[in-house]
């Protein structure tokens, strides 16, 4: 399947919130005693969600699910595995991020202004992601770049 270079910018974006969520975890209060399922919660209590971990799981993402594959939003989130509301990289309910489309948009455009440029990795980088109030990189990330040929 042929996709236009948009529709991957957006993949690629899309892969990379699932691996990397903007948030490690969202916090709810139970607002009234709910039953989910055989599990009573009662109200008052905090539930978190750790979305780094529900965008890992392979009984919804595939048995691949800890690596970088674009092509898996190639049919838009509904498409990209087994369960679609488990793709929060924003929150959701009435607290999901208000700035998504504009956070989504902005980074098109960086994006697009980077593409003049190419980056790697310099021998010094070591993967270390630290997730905190947001998932940052523990360490430096030192970066060789040049203008793109």
């Amino acid at each position: 399947m042929r996709t236009s270079t948009a529709l991957q910018v957006t993949m690629v974006i899309q892969e990379s919130m699932r691996l990397y969520p903007p948030s490690p975890f969202i916090s709810r209060e139970a607002l009234e005693d709910i039953k989910f399922g055989n599990i009573n919660i009662p109200k008052g209590v905090n539930l978190w969600i750790p979305i780094t971990t529900l965008h890992r799981m392979p009984e919804i993402w595939g048995a691949d699910a800890d690596e970088l594959k674009p092509e898996r939003f190639a049919r838009g989130i509904f498409g990209a595995c087994s369960f679609p509301q488990a793709y929060i990289p924003f929150t959701t309910g009435p607290r999901i991020c208000l700035g998504q489309k504009f956070a989504m948009v902005e980074l098109k455009i960086l994006l697009s202004l980077l593409s003049k440029f190419t980056f790697s990795l310099s021998p010094k980088y070591h993967h270390s992601p630290a997730f905190r109030i947001t998932v940052e990189q523990k360490y430096r990330m030192n970066l060789v770049i040049e203008k793109a040929q």
